[in-house]
């Protein structure tokens, strides 16, 4: 049984640091600066601005800088962003803003047809810390551009470790009733093996007839 103690301990301990992580999570911060598009009307750009913006909706509040208040803090750092995408213009819009991740697209309008839009471009993703970009590129028609946030939001925001909103009450209780139930199981197998151990009524080993 002791030899059982020590490692159930060492599972419980885990599961409750698993579980305080996930109640717990960090404080990254990010900085989205905004996205520019060529050859659209400027209902167009606002509306594509919106779709974009609402791929940070699972964040924490307070985690997203808007590119409003990117522009306020970091506006000729912006500007050369988009002037010139490279890590170095990422980097400092970066310490400019005190943000660990920097988010833009810039797209343009390919669409042959005056009566469709077609969205062709790259939206992306750096992180100050590995000093590191991402690029997703773009080529959707304008209505379908719903479907291809959603999957900007699956590739480059969902995988920021700590940064989702913090574990629902539901899901704590799910954490340790996982918990529990592991404990429970490791009980049983415990008290399983003290019976098994115990003595018989026979006295010697069985033996094959």
């Amino acid at each position: 049984m002791k030899l059982l103690i020590k490692p159930l301990a060492l599972i419980l301990t885990n599961c409750l640091l698993l579980a305080q992580a996930k109640m717990e999570p960090g404080t990254i911060k990010v900085a989205y600066a905004g996205i520019k598009v060529d050859n659209v009307e400027p209902w167009v750009e606002a509306e594509l601005q919106k779709k974009l913006s609402s791929i940070f909706d699972g964040l924490k509040p307070g985690v997203v800088m808007s590119p409003e208040l990117v522009k306020e803090r970091a506006g000729v750092q912006v500007d050369s962003l988009f002037m010139g995408i490279s890590n170095d213009a990422f980097q400092r819009v970066s310490d400019e803003t005190g943000t660990q991740y920097v988010y833009m697209g810039k797209f343009k309008n390919v669409s042959p047809d005056d009566r469709r839009i077609m969205i062709q471009g790259e939206f992306y993703r750096y992180n100050a810390l590995l000093k590191s970009s991402f690029r997703y590129e773009v080529l959707k028609y304008y209505e379908r551009m719903n479907d291809e946030a959603k999957v900007i939001q699956t590739q480059l925001v969902d995988s920021i470790p700590a940064a989702a909103n913090p574990a629902s009450l539901k899901q704590v209780g799910l954490v340790f009733g996982m918990i529990l139930l592991i404990g429970v199981l490791f009980m049983s197998l415990t008290g399983t093996k003290v019976w098994g151990e115990g003595p018989g009524n026979g006295g010697g080993e069985p033996t094959e007839s």
